[in-house]
Formats: C-alpha cells, structure tokens, sequence
C-alpha cells in the first residue's frame, strides 16, 4: 500500500491516503472498488496502512467493495457505518445494516459490500493469519456479525476506529504500525464478544465443537485447554468463558467426563472385565491412583467397589471437582 504509485481513472495517484474520483472500478489492496452507473460524482476514498492491517475512509453515493479472489491471504473485515447503510450479498442473501453500527465480515464464499448513497464508513480489514498467530483464531469462519453497539467495549472499539479513521492516514509511519497493533489487540473484544447479536448461536456451536472434541479426545492424557482451544479455533480465554457460562470449569467437565465413561466400563457387564488400570489409561488418567481418589471423590465408592458390585450411581452425586 506505500510503495509505487497507481493508475486509475487516468490519474496517477500514489496509494497512501488521497482522493479517488474517478469513474472507472479499481484495484486498492486486495479489493475491487467500483462505483453505480452515476459513477463517482463527489464520492471519495481514502485508503491507507497500519502496519499489517488496512484501512479504508469511504465517503461515497454508491459504491461497491468486492475483495479479490486472486489474493493468497485472506482477511476478516470490520465496518464501522457512520451514516448511510451497507448491504452484504453472499451465498445468494442480502444483509443490510444501517447507520451508527458495526458490521464484522468473515465468509467463505464471496461476497460484495455495497454501501449505498450518502454512506460514510470506516472499513479495517485484518489478515486472519495475523489473528491466528496472536490470539489462536484458526479456521472457525464468524460469518457476519453485527455488534452489539449498546455494549461500552463495543462502542469503544467503534470510536477507537473512527478516531484512527479521522487521522485519513497522516501521522508517521511508525505511528500508524503501532495504532495496527493496538487495533490487533482489541480486536478480540469483537470476536469474543458474547453479546453481540448472532454471537449466542455461534458460540453455542464453539462449546459443542469443544466437547465433541474432548469426547474424541478423553483418553489422551495431554488434553489440554490449550490443545482444545487450538484444535477447534478459538483462544483459551473464549473457551474458559464458554464453560463458565455453561455451568462450571472446562476441566471439571473434562473430569467428571472421565469419571463417568469410567463408571460405565467398570459396570459394563458384556465381555471381558476391564483391570483397573487399563480402565483408568484409558480415561486419560496417569496413574491407578490419582484415578482411585478422583473416582471416590465423585461417587463415593472406589473403582473396585464399583466393579464389584455394579452399583448404580447418580452421576450428579459427590463433591464438586476441580472448580
């Protein structure tokens, strides 16, 4: 985005923060701009760097933003709308948000962002393998989110944006790398907010993915809240945030899991009579005794007493777990 100049609409614009009248679709990091059949008239883009991320100052009648299909990186978008309206068609929908809003964008398939007359917007796009290093977003896909702007962390993200956007890209370059590197780092605000309308869906479907994991995963004795989080996309502190909600720690479900798929081998009356051992290894326990006192804890009998006798136990009984 600093380096050479660029050609459009028979104006050689350098591609820092300048004006783009013109009638003529062009190429700006990544993204095809291209305006209505009225063309340009007074509408105006600025577009400039800040550090690894973009940013995008649109003051426009009608325009449409499409990203690039050519491009090997790929990036979530965050549109701050201050006047005007933006409609997001993809997947053969349209989505429409007004003014005084925020819209994240994070799809698979392509999608066109047209904003429409008299619009205002600030638009921060961000390399998803920025976020993935940072903070361990991986391959989860948000779709479209629009923020709950009543939530004061939202609403202070939304003016830490506007206020970067007002700059229009002239404060020095090392300024602008260390503003990309704040936005990065309030950036999860947006992600992991569970407020945001859309959000309860999408992370009830995190905190199934995350069980359905463990459930796979219960006899590996390294299962982790790192390796859960990492396995299906999203940061430990999200994670911790999920179970919470959900009624208690990530790993007292993953133990009182353990417990119970243990109770059910030590009572399984067809074949083979499981050792004690093998029944705890195979829950993920390191050692018959650490397994022994756990499984007492839980249900008030040891594993022998359990194995011998086949006593059925309410899995709800015992003291609470690792909290």
């Amino acid at each position: 985005m600093d380096t050479e100049p660029i050609e459009a609409g028979g104006i050689r614009i350098h591609g820092e923060s300048v004006d783009r009248r013109h009638q003529r679709a062009f190429q700006v990091d990544g993204m095809l701009v291209e305006f209505g059949p009225g063309g340009a008239g007074d509408s105006v883009v600025h577009h400039w760097s800040l550090g690894p991320l973009g940013l995008m100052l649109l003051e426009v009648g009608d325009l449409s933003l499409t990203p690039d299909s050519a491009y090997n990186d790929r990036f979530v978008y965050l549109a701050v709308i201050k006047s005007g309206d933006v409609t997001i068609e993809a997947n053969g929908e349209i989505h429409n948000v007004g003014a005084e809003s925020m819209l994240l964008i994070d799809l698979d398939a392509p999608h066109v962002q047209h904003f429409g007359q008299h619009s205002e917007a600030i638009v921060l796009r961000v390399p998803r393998k920025i976020l993935a290093e940072r903070s361990g977003f991986r391959e989860r896909r948000l779709g479209l989110m629009t923020p709950d702007m009543t939530e004061p962390d939202v609403r202070a993200v939304s003016e830490t944006v506007s206020l970067v956007g007002r700059q229009h890209g002239r404060t020095s370059l090392e300024l602008r790398r260390r503003q990309g590197e704040h936005l990065l780092d309030i950036f999860s605000v947006i992600i992991d907010d569970p407020h945001g309308p859309g959000r309860q869906r999408s992370s009830s479907a995190t905190l199934l993915r995350a069980k359905r994991f463990i459930s796979q995963n219960i006899g590996n004795m390294e299962l982790s809240v790192a390796l859960i989080a990492s396995a299906i996309g999203t940061s430990q502190a999200h994670l911790h945030r999920l179970f919470r909600a959900d009624g208690h720690s990530l790993m007292r479900y993953v133990l009182c899991h353990r417990l119970e798929l243990a109770a059910e081998l030590l009572t399984r009356r067809s074949g083979r009579r499981m050792p004690i051992k093998e029944v705890a290894f195979r829950c993920g326990f390191v050692n018959a005794a650490h397994f022994s006192r756990a499984f007492r804890q839980r249900f008030g009998v040891s594993p022998k007493a359990m194995a011998t006798t086949g006593l059925n136990v309410d899995p709800t009984s015992g003291e609470d777990l690792a909290r």
